[in-house]
This record gives C-alpha cells, sequence and structure tokens, in this order.
C-alpha cells in the first residue's frame, strides 16, 4: 500500500518586468525553475525615503462576492507601497526581490494570503503546494526555491497578513530561514485575523473564535451557540447576537461569517484484497485515525473529525476519501485599552498584536 502523490511543476520562460531602469533580461543561476516574474503596480519609492523602500505582495484573486485581496490592494495604496500582483507563491516572491532590489534593498516585505484553518492560499513553488514548514523544507532541499540573495537590509521586516499564522511557529521558522542571508530579516506574523476595509477603518485585527459543523447538516444557531459556550467558557460574547451579525455595525461590534474546509486523500492499493471496507463511520473515523499523514493534517485543521461530511469512493486501485466541514468565525475586534471605542492599530512593532521570530 502507498499513498499516492501528485507533483506538478510549471517551467517558462522567464519574462523579467523590473520596476528599475537597470533591470536586465538574463537567467537565474539560482533555481531550475523559471518563472514569469511579477510586475510592480504602482512607482518605485525613492531609495532615500525616510522609512525605507516598502513592497506587498498580494498573493491571490478574490472569487465571486469576496474583496479581501482588493481591500488589502487598496489600503496599501494608501501608504505608499508598492504593490506587486501576480506572485502567487514564494518561488515567485523571491524571484521578484532578487530582480527588483538588487540596487534598492528592501526594508519592509508585506505578503497579503488567504489562510483558512491552517490551509494557506500562498502555493510554495508554482503550481505547487500550499505554503507550509514542510512544503518549504522539502523544496529547499530538491533545489526547487531560488536562493535569496542580499536584497534585503539588515533588520529588515517580513510581515505576513493573514489569519492566525502567527499560531504557527514552525511556518515562521521555515520562512525566516529563507528570508535570511547574509543580513538577518525578522518574520512577523499575528494570531489575529488580519481585516481591511471595514466599515469604520481601511485595516483592523480581530480575535477569532470557530465553530463547527458537517457541511449541509447544520445543528442551528442556539446549539451552536450553547457550542461556543462551552468552548469558550472565558469569554462573555453573545453568541447568538455574534452569529446574527455578518458585519460591524458600530465600532467594534463583533460579527461572524461562514467558510467551508474541504479534505481529500487518495490511498492507492496494489492489491484488492487489502482495499477496505467500512461498515460503519466509526470504522472510517478510525481507519483515518491510524493513518499518520490523514491524521497530522486532520491534527492540523485542529477539526473536530465528526464535524466533517465525509464521502469515500473507490476509483479504480485507489481508495478516495473526502470530507466537507462548515466554519462559522466569529470575529472581535481588536480595540484600544486606553481606548476601548478605539481600535488598536495594526502595527507590526506592537509584540501584543503580532510575533516575531
Amino acid at each position: 500500500m502507498n499513498t499516492s502523490i501528485k507533483v506538478s511543476v510549471l517551467a517558462i520562460a522567464i519574462a523579467f518586468v523590473g520596476c528599475n531602469e537597470t533591470s536586465e533580461k538574463k537567467a537565474l543561476e539560482t533555481t531550475p525553475i523559471q518563472s514569469e516574474v511579477a510586475a510592480v503596480t504602482s512607482p518605485t519609492l525613492d531609495e532615500t525615503t525616510e522609512s525605507g523602500r516598502s513592497v506587498v505582495f498580494i498573493t491571490g484573486v478574490d472569487k465571486a462576492g469576496k474583496s479581501y485581496f482588493k481591500d488589502a490592494k487598496t489600503y496599501f495604496e494608501t501608504i505608499n507601497t508598492e504593490i506587486v500582483e501576480d506572485a502567487y507563491s514564494l518561488q515567485e516572491i523571491i524571484l521578484w526581490l532578487n530582480i527588483n532590489s538588487k540596487n534598492n534593498p528592501i526594508s519592509e516585505v508585506n505578503i497579503v494570503t488567504n489562510n483558512k484553518m491552517g490551509q494557506v492560499q500562498l502555493e510554495t513553488t508554482i503550481k505547487g503546494s500550499a505554503l507550509s514548514a514542510v512544503s518549504i523544507k522539502e523544496s529547499v532541499e530538491k533545489g526547487l526555491l531560488p536562493k535569496l540573495d542580499n536584497v534585503l537590509k539588515d533588520n529588515s521586516k517580513v510581515v505576513i497578513h493573514s489569519s492566525g499564522i502567527g499560531k504557527n511557529k514552525t511556518l515562521i521558522d521555515g520562512l525566516k530561514q529563507v528570508f535570511t542571508t547574509d543580513v538577518k530579516s525578522i518574520v512577523i506574523a499575528s494570531e489575529n485575523v488580519s481585516v481591511f476595509d471595514s466599515e469604520f477603518t481601511s485595516h483592523l485585527l480581530a480575535k477569532p473564535f470557530y465553530g463547527f459543523y458537517p457541511t449541509a447538516n447544520s445543528p442551528g444557531r442556539v446549539d451552536l451557540a450553547k457550542e461556543f459556550t462551552a468552548n469558550y467558557p472565558d469569554s462573555d460574547i453573545d453568541w447568538l447576537s455574534a452569529m446574527s451579525n455578518e458585519e460591524e455595525r458600530f465600532q467594534g461590534d463583533i460579527y461572524s461569517y461562514k467558510f467551508n474546509v474541504p479534505v481529500k486523500w487518495e490511498i492507492t492499493y496494489e492489491n484488492d484484497d487489502e482495499m477496505p471496507s467500512f461498515k460503519t463511520i466509526e470504522d472510517m473515523y478510525l481507519f483515518m485515525q491510524d493513518n499518520d499523514n490523514i491524521s497530522t493534517e486532520l491534527n492540523e485543521l485542529n477539526i473536530p473529525i465528526e464535524k466533517f461530511r465525509w464521502y469515500q469512493t473507490v476509483e479504480e486501485d485507489k481508495l478516495v476519501i473526502k470530507g466537507m466541514a462548515t466554519v462559522v468565525c466569529v470575529l472581535e475586534p481588536v480595540m484600544s485599552r486606553a481606548y476601548p471605542s478605539e481600535y488598536m492599530i495594526p502595527n507590526s512593532d506592537n509584540l501584543r498584536l503580532y510575533n516575531r521570530l
């Protein structure tokens, strides 16, 4: 028995579109994979700017009805930051920095991505695995990630704007190694959710609280509220009211939204007799808990196994297990302690708001 692994690698010619007149078209010797490097959508900052040169990578495209990446771009436009919109992987981010920063080192790199219960949208390599500590390690060992040149200033900041990535210390450590060269870099991320363009401010942080149920099998708001109360006994949030609000009605108002988390595993069997047959859902649970790959990924998601709606099929020599959980995320905006009616400004230097490594 073996678990099938699918690897997709895209190799195309490099087209360098730099923000400086000194950028040249040439092949990189630091990586076996080549890609089209993203273009800057705003003018290059003068390297004599007091605050230093800053760039933000908007690493995704909004789905219908969503505006997270659009709102993030609007926010960074207001603070005079170079914007790169076409880099969807860590590989492309490193390539862009190597090409566009040789003569004008960067003081702050911002990376905007989506993260839903540990599933990061940013790719590690082009059309490769989603960003994780494991994928970074494997890509570095296989030579799939280019090495970052000395294009960042000493003690430069690499700020990850996403939901709760600050809790993932192993991922931050992996990024720390990628962004450290002969000079030191500081990787910074918050355990809170990053919110752009709320009703009352262009950027805020909010503390998340999570409830779960199998997709299409909601227990109802009353039972969900009871689960929230049991899971967060120290909180005085009115869970029923929070689940009724889809956005802030006033500054600091607690609200909620929903999203789905899909999972899928394909396990290949050389002998049909080895293919398991599950008589009950409990049998499937035991099988998944005994499988190291499945149990590890479920533990990283931190969603109880019974909160998924499970399906299992057989496709030739493969056992396919799929699940879907619906997440109810309640957000409590982080407010100033000195001025409770005002938001706490999401300054990446604030150690109460951001973890750094």
